[in-house]
């Protein structure tokens, strides 16, 4: 399945211009330190094998995790046919989401044939 680039529209959609979502005050990179160092290299890892991140793991935030994460969530509603729907508009919502991703919640659909997960997500 082709993967779409959205990129532009959710800096926009969390509530800041496209310029400030790199900027320390970026909202998912807050989420995302504020998880365990443990928990931020799994959810780096679950995005390389899926191919979403190329960067070292190293549990730290930057462009190549931001990008991979926001790839990831768009990707996910089209690779589980909707099943799947990642909230990155919320704190709560985006948090679920990275802590899934580090728990291998969505394997099947990132990197696997979706059908496989038959959990019912």
């Amino acid at each position: 399945m082709q993967r779409r680039h959205f990129l532009a529209a959710i800096p926009f959609a969390l509530g800041f211009g496209a310029k400030g979502a790199l900027a320390q005050d970026d909202p998912l990179g807050a989420i995302f330190m504020q998880l365990p160092a443990q928990i931020r290299r799994d959810l780096q890892e679950e995005l390389s094998w899926g191919g979403f991140y190329e960067g070292a793991l190293d549990a730290a935030w930057g462009p190549g995790t931001r990008r991979g994460a926001i790839e990831a969530a768009q990707f996910l509603p089209q690779n589980s046919r909707g099943r799947i729907q990642p909230d990155l508009s919320s704190v709560a919502g985006a948090q679920r989401f990275m802590t899934g991703l580090a728990r291998k919640e969505y394997s099947a659909w990132l990197y696997g044939e979706g059908e496989e997960n038959d959990t019912g997500l």
